[in-house]
């Protein structure tokens, strides 16, 4: 086991006399650093530059009127490049120095991935000093003094595969994360901001950092203590002073500030149990784990199966490999990897799962056998978690833990089954395994499961007949021969739920219609039951028959369940052993009562669906004559509309005539006053008068 690969995430600004601290401190446990520079002008970008493990880029201003949202999105977007590159990725800020006092932070990340532990927030503290130190040595060795902030309660450090979000806040002050969430069983990791370093450097900062805030940053009120002024900055210093303490020996969990966002979250955290110490293998000896892996056309995906193995802390195993006449490059890529631990053999043509797994366990060589498909990958610390819990439970045979489930790009997703079941039974008896075994189904994860050899030896080879329930009549049968099952809460496995119902499990209708033919099956395992046995998993009220054989007797009991399965295995049990009057009888009426096929429900549908069809016929005629009536309605309005536009076409032309007649009077009119108005009119006006006057 190497150590964690680590990525960090930061922005940059005016940092230069604190980059030497800041590299000094994570070097240590930090393989590659992606620095964002927002503008530097002090020589910052020539100190990232000449550091090998950095890559410096721009910081882009996604909001140009938000300095600190636009921090945000970076801060939530940019580690998920990392994904499948990174053990952990840390975000933080330059003045930020995440430890874990007393402790190497590779091995405590080693110790929480063993844990099962995704992300790990961090206890904030603000430390103090009146001058700005001199540029050598560690700050959390040289600066101890300060007091707990809530603001500083931060995401910090966290699994890029766990986490689809990080649903950061402004400032990152705290998160609303997405995914696989496991918090360490207690907080340990502590973060001790180094902002107040000199009074005269800080307030410095803070007012050109006022400059730099956007319209949007003063309209929402963020960053608002960088608009403090000397004088409220300067109380706000004295009373961090009067508050300080040495850090350095106080505890931190009981100091920290509350209440913390994560417990408000109620995320769930890892067992605190002791870890099983980690023991070298023994040259020439036989591993203590067999890891079973069974391949076929998983060219995408095993190279990550098998990496996730050789990564595990746990490392005294072999990985018993068999591909199963793969055609697409899965075996070429396994032959490509050269750890002598892995024991490959490529079969010439598909035989099958069960064919496969068979191959794969008589290879074995282990004390313990551990399952993991190969397009699946084991989560860090499966193997010394499973191999603590078996060493420390020797009764236990079969131990198995929960799977998280991922998508086809590896990242957190929702399941198709309920794997967490067994965690609500009321015991793990083999009484409540068998029952529930036998009336509803299958809720174990195969490829989380670690199994005693012995228990293979009792049970026997996996039925090369089943394709989807192998792993279920195993189970059953390692049951019936006195093993005993157990479930760990843990995430153990990365389960991929493939694109299109690609998986062997998922609910195709090709495995719908399999499923339902081999649980018949299976369920012909309970008709072998010991007397004893039957007693103990079965009720006295469930046992209807107790006179008959016992086949018989489970027969009636499996009548009773109303499943297609069941009532498959009920008839078929009946018909094998009918000899008596009675037990003819008897068969003559479930085969004419017991709907193994669900005929009854089929036409059920079938009338549902004529009703229906009936219906929706009524529905579209009706739907059509609306239709119809609708459009007559239209063509009535168009016409009506066509009417009322030559109506106002006509009405249009009559006034333009009129209008036209007005104008033509009013002209005549005007050239009438016109005339009456001249010399010669009014000269004629007065002959015409004396004219009349003559004439009298």
């Amino acid at each position: 086991m190497t150590r964690p690969v680590v990525h960090l995430y930061t922005i940059c600004w005016d940092e230069a006399d604190m980059l030497g601290f800041f590299f000094r401190h994570y070097d240590p446990f930090v393989d590659r650093y992606v620095i964002y520079d927002d503008g530097s002008t002090d020589g910052s970008r020539d100190i990232l530059r000449a550091h090998p493990k950095v890559e410096l880029r721009d910081f882009p201003r996604s909001d140009p009127d938000s300095f600190v949202l636009s921090h945000r999105t970076l801060q939530n977007e940019a580690w998920k490049e990392s994904r499948h590159r990174a053990d952990w990725i840390v975000v933080t800020a330059i003045d930020e120095h995440l430890h874990v006092p007393g402790r190497a932070m590779a091995d405590y990340l080693i110790e929480q991935a063993d844990r099962g532990v995704t992300l790990i927030p961090a206890l904030g503290f603000d430390l103090n000093h009146p001058d700005m130190l001199d540029d050598e040595g560690l700050l959390v060795e040289r600066v101890t003094r300060g007091r707990p902030r809530i603001a500083f309660n931060k995401l910090s450090v966290f699994k890029p595969e766990a986490l689809r979000e990080t649903g950061f806040g402004p400032g990152r002050h705290a998160a609303t994360p997405q995914g696989d969430l496991v918090l360490p069983p207690r907080d340990a990791l502590v973060l001790w901001h180094y902002k107040h370093l000199g009074f005269e450097r800080n307030a410095a900062r803070e007012a050109t950092q006022a400059e730099r805030l956007g319209t949007t940053d003063r309209a929402q009120g963020f960053g608002q203590h960088y608009l403090w002024g000397r004088e409220k900055l300067r109380a706000f210093w004295d009373e961090m002073e009067r508050e300080s303490v040495d850090l350095a020996a106080t505890d931190s969990e009981r100091l920290a500030v509350r209440p913390l966002w994560w417990e408000e979250q109620a995320i769930a955290r890892a067992d605190a149990a002791p870890l099983t110490p980690l023991v070298p293998a023994e040259p020439g000896s036989a591993p203590t784990v067999s890891v079973l892996v069974k391949s076929y056309q998983h060219a995408p995906y095993v190279r990550q199966t098998i990496e996730s193995v050789l990564a595990q802390s746990f490392q005294d195993f072999e990985i018993v490999v068999t591909d199963d006449g793969s055609t697409d490059g899965t075996a070429e890529i396994l032959r490509g990897f050269t750890d002598p631990r892995i024991r490959l053999e490529c079969l010439p043509q598909n035989g099958g799962i069960s064919a496969a797994m068979n191959a794969t366990v008589a290879r074995a060589r282990g004390r313990y056998l551990a399952i993991l498909n190969s397009d699946d990958w084991a989560l860090p610390g499966r193997l010394r978690r499973q191999v603590g819990f078996l060493d420390a439970n020797p009764d236990v045979a079969l131990v198995f833990g929960m799977p998280r489930p991922v998508d086809e790009a590896g990242l957190p997703t929702d399941p198709f089954n309920d794997f967490t079941v067994p965690l609500r039974f009321p015991d793990q008896s083999r009484r409540s395994w068998l029952r529930f075994f036998f009336l509803s189904g299958n809720i174990l994860c195969a490829p989380t499961a670690m199994i005693r050899r012995e228990a293979y030896e009792a049970a026997g080879a996996y039925d090369p007949r089943l394709t989807n329930l192998q792993d279920f009549d195993m189970w059953i049968r390692m049951l019936m021969a006195g093993q005993i099952i157990r479930v760990m809460p843990d995430r153990l496995t990365a389960f991929r739920i493939r694109d299109n119902l690609a998986n062997a499990s998922a609910p195709s209708p090709e495995a719908r219609l399999r499923d339902r033919f081999e649980h018949g099956k299976v369920l012909a395992r309970f008709a072998a039951l010991s007397e004893d046995l039957f007693a103990e998993v079965f009720d006295p009220e469930d046992d209807l028959q107790p006179s008959e054989p016992m086949p018989v007797r489970v027969a009636h009991i499996a009548r009773k369940v109303g499943h297609p399965p069941h009532r498959i295995f009920a008839l078929d049990t009946l018909y094998d052993l009918a000899r008596t009057p009675e037990q003819m009888k008897t068969l003559r009426d479930w085969a004419g009562s017991l709907d193994a096929f669900n005929m009854t429900e089929v036409e059920r549908r079938d009338e549902q669906i004529e009703n229906l069809s009936i219906h929706y016929s009524a529905a579209i005629a009706s739907r059509d004559h609306a239709v119809a009536a609708h459009d007559l309605a239209v063509s009535e309005r168009d016409q009506a509309r066509a009417a009322l536009d030559e109506a106002a076409m006509s009405h249009a032309r009559l006034a333009a005539e009129r209008d036209d007649l007005d104008a033509r009077l009013d002209a005549a009119l005007a050239s009438q006053r016109r005339m009456e108005r001249t010399l010669w009119f009014r000269s004629a006006r007065a002959m015409r008068k004396v004219g009349r006057m003559l004439r009298v």
